[in-house]
């Protein structure tokens, strides 16, 4: 009895202490990639929303009171990330809620095409959750990304959210840094 409650505590500690990023290998996908290459994982209902394949590149632009990524695949998928406020990069590591219904400004959109020839697609908006950076320097970006996420263009309060969880891994992005320091928000 006693061996078997001690095994549960040890496996509760294993799993307690694996994070989004070591659970989707976050060194390793940052290991495959090119300098200004992303790739984003993200599983929406435990199913891989993006091709395994799908690289990522696209714009990143950090200002004082807010950091915005827009970036696009090979197949016209795309991931838009939004947030701001007032002493974003205080404290480190930067955790930046998502929540659709309040005065906070955070967005979290990601889409991709279903049917190029009919234009048709499919994409969510984040209703809440949280983006934890990892790392945010020049090197690497590792944002953990947990929470929720409505189907688009069914976003209002009463519409079903699903649960989203994942990675976005950045090896050497163009940043835009305006009107900031890099030792201000980089770390």
């Amino acid at each position: 009895m006693v061996r078997q409650f001690v095994f549960l505590i040890g496996i509760f500690l294993l799993v307690s202490g694996c994070t989004i990023s070591d659970k989707y290998k976050a060194d390793e996908v940052y290991n495959q990639l090119k300098d200004d290459q992303a790739k984003i994982i993200l599983k929406v209902k435990g199913t891989n929303f993006y091709k395994e394949e799908s690289i990522f590149h696209g714009h990143l632009e950090i200002v004082e009171n807010s950091f915005t990524i827009n970036y696009f695949d090979q197949f016209d998928s795309n991931v838009m990330v939004h947030f701001g406020g007032n002493d974003l990069f205080v404290e480190k590591p930067l955790k930046i809620p998502v929540r659709m219904f309040n005065s906070y400004t955070s967005t979290v959109m990601f889409g991709k095409i279903k049917d190029k020839a009919h234009r048709r697609g499919e994409g969510y908006l984040m209703s809440q959750g949280l983006l934890t950076f990892k790392s945010l320097n020049k090197d690497k970006i590792v944002i953990e990304v947990v929470g929720k996420a409505k189907k688009y263009p069914n976003v209002g309060e009463t519409d079903p959210a699903f649960e989203v969880e994942g990675i976005i891994v950045c090896k050497k992005p163009k940043i835009a840094l305006l009107n900031i320091k890099d030792e201000k928000s980089l770390y």
